[in-house]
């Protein structure tokens, strides 16, 4: 959620291209920006964006079928602005999927977790603005995907990887979110990637990776 290296992710995207999809990398304010949900309202404000440049230049790109992905904390806020959507809370384009790699999508199990020896902050306190998950749990639940499925609401199809040996967000976020998902009756893949000990990195731009990712978006349009 800190100030992210959007340029990171042109490889797979890249990839993505070849693959003959139409890809376009957003950026939302940092929580060292602005507390959580502003960055939702980001997603909303790109989507819109991404539609109107669509029609001003006559592109051939539709945005009824347009997908959702992002990593790690990107996935979070991805499946939040489908979530949000689906509740009412925003208004967005409908997607036809969500793509979620290494998803923080649970601040809860987040905060349960030690830092990594590089960060001296909590990510999760600064972008709910608080000083400490600790005293702050019902904010954090609000915050966490698993807050808001219900069976009643209506969410596109769901495709989840996660490195079992994830050092930075741990598997269990995915685990939880899928298990949610599922108890609730909506449509969702889950590809667990086991002895792998990265956070992103190569394995999410592996042929493997980006032909199931292929694969999902041609069973959804």
């Amino acid at each position: 959620w800190r100030k992210q290296d959007n340029y990171k992710r042109l490889g797979a995207m890249a990839d993505l291209a070849r693959r003959g999809f139409v890809t376009a990398i957003l950026q939302y304010r940092e929580s060292e920006l602005a507390a959580f949900p502003a960055q939702v309202e980001d997603i909303k404000n790109a989507m819109e964006c991404v539609a109107s440049k669509t029609s001003e230049f006559d592109l051939p790109f539709d945005m009824n079928e347009a997908y959702l992905m992002g990593h790690s904390s990107g996935g979070h806020l991805a499946m939040m602005a489908v979530l949000h959507n689906a509740c009412g809370m925003i208004e967005i384009p409908d997607v036809k999927g969500v793509i979620l790699e290494s998803a923080s999508s649970d601040i809860l199990i987040c905060s349960s977790e030690p830092l990594p020896p590089w960060m001296s902050v909590r990510p999760s306190t600064v972008l709910l603005g608080v000083d400490s998950i600790e005293g702050n749990e019902e904010i954090a639940h609000k915050a966490s995907c698993v807050s808001l499925i219900e069976e009643d609401i209506i969410l596109p199809p769901v495709l989840m990887f996660h490195c079992t040996n994830d050092p930075v967000v741990s598997v269990e976020n995915s685990r939880t979110l899928f298990e949610k998902l599922e108890e609730t009756n909506h449509s969702v893949k889950y590809y667990e990637i086991k002895d792998v000990d990265e956070h992103g990195g190569n394995i999410y731009f592996s042929k493997t990776i980006l032909s199931i990712i292929q694969d999902f978006i041609r069973k959804t349009i």
